[in-house]
């Protein structure tokens, strides 16, 4: 009976071991690549505005080839090193042009976000301009 108890305890750890690591298994570390990217940061768990910001930026993007999108969670612990180099804590847009693996230029969009979040076609179109001075600019300009 000893034995059997001992066996059925070493079962049940495994399997709360196993449920535990598949649950909090890590992402994968994102690489930027080169090129211009916008940085959709929000948490893990969205709430309505980060949804609806992903639906703008979604919809601002959709006729772009020029920019990629990487949406990427501040409060994950596979993008925390990214979130410290951006200075994110919050749902936001960090603009980024990436030359030889490295940011030569950056453009945090916070302020402008929180300003028109609350008109979707305000946003689209604050967007879309930020988009486009982004890309005009040559990147010879220290970061912002």
């Amino acid at each position: 009976m000893q034995r059997f108890k001992r066996i059925i305890t070493w079962v049940l750890l495994i399997f709360i071991a196993a449920a535990i690591v598949t649950h909090i298994r890590p992402r994968t570390t994102i690489l930027l690549p080169d090129g211009l990217c916008v940085l959709f940061w929000h948490a893990e768990t969205r709430c309505a505005p980060c949804r609806k910001m992903e639906d703008l930026i979604l919809q601002t993007l959709q006729d772009r080839e020029d920019f990629r999108l990487f949406m990427l969670e501040y409060d994950v612990f596979a993008y925390q090193s990214l979130a410290r180099e951006f200075n994110v804590g919050t749902a936001t847009i960090i603009l980024v042009e990436r030359k030889d693996r490295r940011n030569i230029r950056t453009q945090d969009l916070t302020v402008e976000v929180r300003q028109n979040l609350h008109d979707g076609a305000a946003f689209v179109e604050m967007l879309r301009n930020e988009l486009d001075q982004f890309a005009r600019a040559d990147g010879t300009e220290s970061q912002q």
